[in-house]
């Protein structure tokens, strides 16, 4: 674990004069080791804050050839306190977290503008750290958001003052009680689901915690894009994990991280988190592959309001450019519930898509619910355990268009 800075002032207790830092190459590492130091039994901590950083895969824009990723080390920059006699803990997570750094910023003095001088250098000195944080891939491949933040409130439980736990991150979990892969990502009624879920995993804090994360819905260049309805839908649901634990929750930051150079680091490869998005697959008939999360709620039949319409239209674009002669829609459901109620569903979500185009001038159109008599994703249960992502798959509405 790197030093740890103490709580003793900037002042030389002997008078002697305080290393300067070259203002064009930042302060020295003498000035950095005066400033910061390792934390004692005796360090009088006024706050601790933690910084953590996603270093999984998907924050770097090309895993296999690293040219750059997402500069979190900026963007935890400026959430650094400014007390003077500050706890600050550096970690890098992936599927867990590797601690980096664990300093305590010196006191103030009484001295106005050489606290100010002292500030501005430990900010810079911790700057480094953080850049030097992130230099590497973290210990564990996969993504584990709610796992980086339960040992953060750990490493920090002990201290007396206020925590803040700060991470960025761009919360695609793919693993762990939070895993993103097989979500309804959109679906506001699934949030409540995946927090009850992880209820065993989530830890237990109180007000001296505050927690907030940063870059939520971000991913670096190349994973599944991510648009403006599933982005606020991911920080919806962090707010909630982030409630339920107790702690205060500042709203997540709505800001995109910069990109940094990533030149050497060579990552694992991760699986990435899907945005559900509408398939063609061209022939005739040309299928229409939607999930079922894209128009509906979880379990409901109507088409969910706003959030479909983009899905909607880009259908009624697609058909409007074709010169068909007829349409068929099947609506599809896992295996969980009863025969006859995903039977029920199945067929009234056919109905509800074949509502909508029809009121949108289409015809000829028919439709039909197979349940879950038609998966497209085998086996929905390995070794007695369920399969979420080819549940996920089969929860389906499929337009069939004959030209």
């Amino acid at each position: 674990m790197a030093v740890l800075a103490s709580g003793c002032s900037t002042e030389d207790l002997l008078g002697e004069p305080v290393p300067e830092s070259n203002p064009s190459d930042g302060p020295s590492e003498e000035r950095c080791d005066s400033l910061l130091t390792n934390p004692t039994g005796e360090s009088e901590i006024a706050t601790a804050t933690v910084l953590l950083a996603d270093g999984s895969a998907s924050s770097f824009v090309n895993v296999d050839q690293p040219e750059s990723r997402q500069d979190w080390a900026t963007m935890l920059s400026e959430k650094l306190p400014q007390n003077g006699n500050d706890l600050v803990v550096i970690g890098l997570f992936g599927g867990a977290v590797d601690w980096k750094s664990e300093k305590v910023t010196a006191g103030k003095s009484n001295d106005a503008n050489r606290t100010r001088n002292d500030m501005n250098d430990t900010r810079e000195c911790l700057v480094a750290d953080l850049s030097d944080a992130i230099s590497a891939p973290p210990p564990k491949p996969h993504t584990d958001v709610l796992r980086a933040l339960a040992d953060a409130a750990d490493y920090v439980r002990d201290r007396s003052g206020p925590k803040t736990i700060y991470i960025a991150t761009d919360g695609l979990s793919n693993t762990g009680c939070a895993d993103l892969r097989a979500a309804a990502i959109g679906d506001p009624t699934a949030i409540p689901r995946i927090v009850e879920s992880c209820g065993s995993e989530l830890p237990r804090l109180d007000d001296s915690y505050t927690v907030q994360f940063l870059g939520i819905g971000y991913p670096a260049d190349g994973w599944s894009d991510v648009i403006p309805s599933q982005r606020t839908w991911m920080r919806d649901l962090w707010s909630a994990l982030c409630e339920e634990t107790g702690a205060n929750c500042v709203e997540p930051g709505s800001a995109a991280p910069g990109r940094t150079d990533a030149a050497g680091i060579a990552p694992e490869g991760d699986a990435d988190v899907a945005m559900p998005a509408i398939i063609l697959t061209p022939g005739d008939p040309t299928l229409i592959n939607v999930p079922a999360s894209v128009l509906f709620n979880i379990d409901e039949h109507s088409i969910a309001g706003d959030r479909t319409q983009e899905a909607l239209r880009e259908i009624v674009d697609f058909l409007n450019a074709l010169d068909y002669t007829k349409i068929e829609i099947y609506g599809h459901t896992d295996s969980t519930g009863t025969p006859e109620r995903n039977e029920t569903l199945s067929e009234l979500r056919a109905k509800a898509v074949a509502d909508y185009l029809a009121g949108e001038g289409f015809t000829d159109i028919t439709t039909e619910g197979y349940a879950s008599t038609r998966p497209a994703c085998e086996p929905e249960f390995a070794n007695g355990k369920p399969d979420l992502l080819n549940m996920a798959c089969n929860r389906r509405v499929e337009i069939l268009v004959y030209t």
